[in-house]
């Protein structure tokens, strides 16, 4: 599994030393032989440098402890903090969402990643840089909601008249019941007799 790219720095490189560029969830490496590195930065945009999200988010915060692991692999984890605003599936008012939740990633070399290996992600040790856009975008599309609710009992719109029912009743009268089930209509039966029948069905000598 291979992060994605995040887009270039600025033509003129930041000196060593000065903060990762904003846009980009990119850490330097330099100094990690002399310990683990710990950053903490805000992806504006992230739907530019992180890739596809499944919500519009507004920003990424991003807290990260970069350290050597076994061989030549780098692990890194942290906490991530995000925030969206969408739509409520029933009323349609604008709704804050947030994502907050603590991530873990482990890279290694290309050639030392196998196949379907989860939370695995590759090291380009020739860049100087690691990438956290991959396990970044994975954890937003893990954690973010399935479906946006402005609250559990939102009573959403009047199908009729559109107005919000939670801001006002609605003169509306009840739907017309669908004439296409009239005909189900009386198919039933009751409970009662239909155990009548299943008791007179059964003889003597058919209950082992």
């Amino acid at each position: 599994m291979n992060p994605r790219r995040a887009p270039p720095a600025p033509d003129s490189p930041n000196p060593p030393g000065s903060p990762d560029p904003p846009e980009a969830a990119l850490v330097r490496l330099a100094g990690l032989d002399a310990g683990p590195i710990e950053r903490a930065f805000r992806v504006e945009a992230p739907g530019e440098s992180l890739g596809a999200l499944p919500l519009p988010f507004g920003y990424v915060d991003i807290e990260v402890e970069i350290r050597r692991a076994d061989g030549a692999a780098i692990r890194a984890r942290g906490a991530l903090d995000a925030e969206a605003i969408v739509e409520c599936r029933r009323c349609l008012e604008p709704t804050r969402v947030g994502v907050r939740t603590r991530w873990a990633a482990l890279y290694r070399p290309p050639g030392r990643i196998t196949p379907g290996e989860e939370g695995v992600w590759a090291l380009d040790a020739d860049s100087g840089e690691l990438d956290l856009a991959g396990p970044i975008r994975e954890e937003l599309w893990v954690n973010a909601p399935a479906w946006v609710e402005c609250s559990r009992d939102c009573p959403g719109l009047c199908p009729t008249c559109g107005v919000r029912l939670a801001e006002q009743a609605c003169g509306c009268p009840p739907p017309e019941p669908d004439a296409r089930w009239a005909a189900l209509e009386g198919l039933g039966g009751s409970s009662e007799g239909a155990s009548e029948g299943a008791s007179e069905d059964v003889r003597e000598g058919d209950i082992p």
